[in-house]
């Protein structure tokens, strides 16, 4: 999976709006979900299927920023207490 800044900001427009109970444009939509889950979709209109698409691409995003998680975090620092 390919993500940038864009990417990431558009899928959580389109998660948003979904959410919202609207639809988004679907040649955006699949221009993204090509574009990060290389695939090759035709573009579609099909409500069912665009928000099928926006929960394929919502589950990538939640993955790809545990993955950022997981890097991002510090290494655990080893303080030593002098023995009395």
């Amino acid at each position: 999976m390919k993500w940038t800044n864009d990417d990431v900001m558009m899928v959580e427009k389109f998660i948003e709006i979904k959410n919202k109970g609207y639809y988004c444009d679907g040649g955006q939509l699949t221009e993204v979900y090509n574009r990060v889950l290389e695939k090759n979709a035709p573009p579609t209109n099909c409500g069912s299927c665009m928000r099928a698409r926006i929960s394929e691409l919502e589950g990538a995003l939640n993955q790809f920023k545990k993955t950022l998680e997981v890097k991002e975090e510090p290494k655990a620092k080893i303080t030593k207490t002098k023995k009395k």
